[in-house]
Formats: C-alpha cells, structure tokens, sequence
C-alpha cells in the first residue's frame, strides 16, 4: 500500500468510518494514480471517477472507456458501459457498482463533489478538511512526478522570454508557449495560465487576449499545468525589450524578496507567518503561495493567520508580486521543504530577460 494511502487510512480510523469514498477528481488521482480528462468538462458517457480506500485496500470505479488508461494502477479497477448505441445509463451503472463496493459500511466521503444521485443508500460522513494535512506531504514519487511537470512548466516559460516581442499579440505568443510545454510533455496538457501584458498587469490577472506587445511592456506569464496527474505552477515576468525605471525597481524588489523567503523556509513555521514573510512590505491582494500535488491548489495555503505548520515532504508554490496603477510584478517558484530548509524543485528563469536567477539551479551548478 502506498505511503499517502496509508496516511488517508489514519484519518479515516481516526473518524470512526470504514473507509473513505473520494469524489474529486484530484484526491482519486492522489490515492490512485489515475488522472481523469478534465479538460472537456463533464463527459455525457460517464460520471466522474470514484475512488474507494479501505483496509483491504483501493477500488476505482469508472467507466469501460476509461479502463486503458487506468491500466498497471495499484488498484482494483470496476467498470461500467461508456459510449455505446443504446441507453447511457452512466448514474445507474455506477449507483449500483458503488453500493456493491461500499458494501453497507460507513465512509468518510467529499460529498460536495459527489453527485447526490450516488449517495442514495449510502452511509457517508464528510470528510471536511481532515485529508489536508495527509495530501500536505508528498511521497517521493510524487516530488518525481512533479519535478517532471516542473520541466515541462519550464520550457513554456523559455518560450515566453523567446517569443516575447513588440508587435506580437499575447495570444500568438501564448500559442507558442502552450505548444512548447506540449511538445515538451508529448501530448496536449490541461492547462490553465494568467497571461497578461503591459497596462494589463496591473489587474493581477487574466487570460491572453490579441492585444499587441509594445517596447517597455510587462508580461506576467503564470503557467498552470498538469503532466501525469501532478501539477506544476510557476511565474515569471518578462520584459519587452527594455523597462523603465520603475518597472526595474519594482521587479528588484519582488525578486529580493522571492529570493530571501526560499532562503528562510523551514519546517515549524506557520503558512501565515511565511505569509507574513512572503508579503515583506510588498502589497498585492492575494495568496503567498499555496501547496502542489494532483490539485494545482493545496494545503497549506500560504495566507494571513494560517495555523498550518510547515513539514518536511511539503511542497509549495510561493508567488510574491507587486502592484501599481500602471503595471504589476508576480515571480513564482516551488520548493520542498526538507527536515532544516527547503530545496528548489522548479528551474525556471524568473529574470525579465532569461538569463538564470541567481536562486536557479543552472545558475549554481555553473558557478
């Protein structure tokens, strides 16, 4: 059985339940593997995947069209009729699978991402917050599958500083990116992204449009994407040929400050006193960072006040940025925290011209 298997099974003796019924798509990738398209949205075949985790150990259910990819899981795979010529049937197939594998027994269960029409008949206790801390701290093959989503993350974030030129649109440049991350993953990836550019950046976020790029100009390219179930989240910010002043003392002070907080993270701290340390006299309206897994948005949450304690195994995305009227700033890299500081996972540039950061692993190793 898997470490985090093992860690979730903690939680459910804890409760008192028999077992935990996982409905979101990114907690039955956690406990399986096996990472359901999503970019489609809801399939007219199928509902999506259920995970069930027992003593005995992991059941996945989902439907006949789904099994190739679920093929060598560490998992009992149970599936139901897909597409066919007949009547889809999807809620029933899986209805009846489900009560045959919860067999009676009471579950911890995500009920707000479980269609109601499955929970008939079922004794489930939501499980609330309770998996945060298990999900907090990866195991070692989930830092290698993220160190390799990192990679792909990287090379569209090479194709930014490459791509980025006056008179090219944010969407013809993002093109470009989206394509290099795939080309670097070698398939289509799900993919999400604030891509923004000159005055734009001010708004802090928001997705590429066919505004033209100017000399001077600013663009915040955050990137978001899933390679083999895990997810990879960096930022940089890039600079369209030259930047003015101000923009360079800005873009100083965000990576100073990126730069002095993976300096000082290490196990014990709280997410809110690393909030408080993130934001460093910077002012900007949302989180300092956030963990990664098979969710691009985890525990901890890096925000004001959080009681969360840092552990070693936990991997975070901290994102400091600086705003004005006129432009903003937002740099990003990911670390993991180890038993007395934290390691650099993400390798990306995050200097305005691409040239590696002095906190950049290529950067150390050539020095």
């Amino acid at each position: 059985m898997l470490p985090r298997s093992e860690r979730a099974l903690e939680v459910v003796h804890r409760s008192g339940a028999a077992g935990l019924l996982a409905a979101h798509p990114s907690t039955v990738t956690w406990l399986t593997g096996y990472a359901p398209a999503i970019d489609a949205g809801p399939s007219p075949f199928a509902v999506p995947p259920l995970a069930v985790l027992t003593d005995e150990g992991t059941e996945l259910i989902l439907s006949q069209d789904e099994v190739p990819a679920a093929a060598g899981l560490p998992c009992r795979v149970h599936a139901y009729p897909g597409y066919g010529l007949g009547k889809l049937d999807p809620v029933g197939h899986a209805r009846s699978i489900l009560a045959r594998v919860a067999g009676g027994r009471r579950l911890l269960s995500e009920r707000a991402h479980l269609p109601a029409a499955l929970a008939d008949g079922l004794e489930l206790v939501e499980v609330g917050d309770r998996l945060g801390a298990a999900r907090a701290v990866k195991d070692p093959d989930e830092v290698r599958a993220l160190r390799a989503a990192l990679a792909v993350n990287a090379a569209g974030q090479a194709a930014a500083h490459r791509l980025a030129t006056p008179g090219s649109t944010e969407l013809e440049v993002w093109a470009g990116v989206r394509g290099a991350m795939e080309t670097a993953a070698g398939s289509p990836v799900p993919l999400l992204a604030d891509f923004i550019s000159g005055p734009r950046t001010a708004g802090v976020e928001g997705p590429p449009t066919d505004r033209e790029l100017e000399p001077g100009d600013l663009l915040i390219s955050d990137l978001a994407l899933r390679v083999g179930g895990y997810w990879a989240d960096t930022c940089t910010t890039v600079v369209v040929g030259e930047a003015g002043a101000e923009e360079q003392a800005a873009y100083a002070r965000v990576h100073a400050r990126l730069c002095e907080v993976i300096d000082a993270v290490r196990p014990g701290m709280t997410a809110g006193g690393l909030d408080t340390l993130v934001r460093g006299g910077l002012d900007y309206p949302h989180h300092s960072g956030h963990g990664l897994g098979t969710g691009y948005h985890e525990e901890p949450r890096i925000v004001p006040g959080s009681p969360a304690v840092l552990a070693p195994g936990m991997v975070l995305a901290l994102e400091p940025g600086l705003y004005t009227d006129s432009f903003g700033v937002r740099l990003e890299h990911v670390v993991q925290v180890t038993e007395d500081s934290c390691e650099l996972l993400s390798s990306h540039s995050i200097r305005p011209d691409g040239v590696p950061s002095p906190i950049d692993p290529a950067e150390e190793t050539a020095t």
